[in-house]
């Protein structure tokens, strides 16, 4: 069995790492293909899901800063639909109210307006399918917390790449072609999406190394030896995983 997770912060070649061991050990690359079957189980469309994923970072850090926690809900858990609800009754304060985005998450949270914490069944789905494609072995798995569904599982590697914001910042401009400072605010922006997510969603620091099995910094360690060390890895833990079946 070999299943890898990859956590990466933006502009750190994660991606692009995780991409050539995929291809060097003939895995299945999963990515937008999570996104994809987690609408298709929700029966919403995938912008839905992408809209959950990202409101996940701004929603928990506006609350922090106005000092306000969602409501537990009222059912076991809360539907696709329902967040989808909440994400339109902000957007109609934002557009037709003329309020800001804190202000109308603030006004509905001091109404009881905020229903659900964190969207259990976005969970659920995302949960199954990653089992599943994990079950499927020959497996690459990057991003959503995979390193958290399959934490503890044998034969499984957690891999996290990381690089100083300077040299994410220079490699987003490389690769999509814009200034430092939108180069720098698309890697911030990143940088407050995945945290909060994991926040969120698994109550975790997502720079936490204790989570992961092999932790790469690119600011020194080319792609090329990255993916070496990650194959090298992902050998070991399936031998001792076998070693131990």
């Amino acid at each position: 069995m070999t299943v890898i997770t990859v956590s990466r912060q933006r502009g750190s070649m994660g991606s692009y790492i995780a991409l050539e061991v995929a291809d060097r050990l003939m895995m299945r690359y999963l990515d937008r293909e999570i996104l994809d079957s987690v609408a298709r189980e929700a029966s919403v469309p995938v912008e839905k899901v992408e809209a959950i994923e990202a409101g996940a970072g701004r929603l928990a850090r506006v609350l922090r800063l106005l000092g306000a926690r969602p409501k537990l809900p009222s059912v076991a858990s809360a539907s696709l639909r329902e967040q989808e609800a909440l994400e339109e009754r902000i957007g109609m304060m934002v557009d037709r109210g003329g309020l800001s985005r804190e202000a109308a998450i603030g006004r509905l949270s001091a109404g009881g307006g905020l229903e659900y914490t964190p969207p259990t069944d976005y969970l659920d789905l995302v949960t199954s399918v990653i089992l599943e494609y994990a079950a499927q072995d020959q497996a690459m798995i990057v991003g959503r917390g995979g390193q958290m569904i399959l934490r503890g599982q044998p034969g499984v590697l957690h891999v996290q790449v990381t690089a100083r914001f300077e040299t994410r910042v220079y490699n987003v401009i490389k690769r999509e072609g814009v200034k430092w400072r939108e180069a720098a605010h698309r890697v911030r922006l990143a940088d407050e999406q995945r945290s909060g997510y994991m926040r969120r969603f698994y109550n975790v620091h997502w720079l936490d190394s204790s989570l992961f099995d092999l932790v790469i910094n690119t600011d020194q360690i080319p792609g090329e030896v990255a993916v070496d060390m990650i194959i090298q890895a992902a050998q070991a833990v399936a031998e001792a995983a076998q070693a131990e079946a």
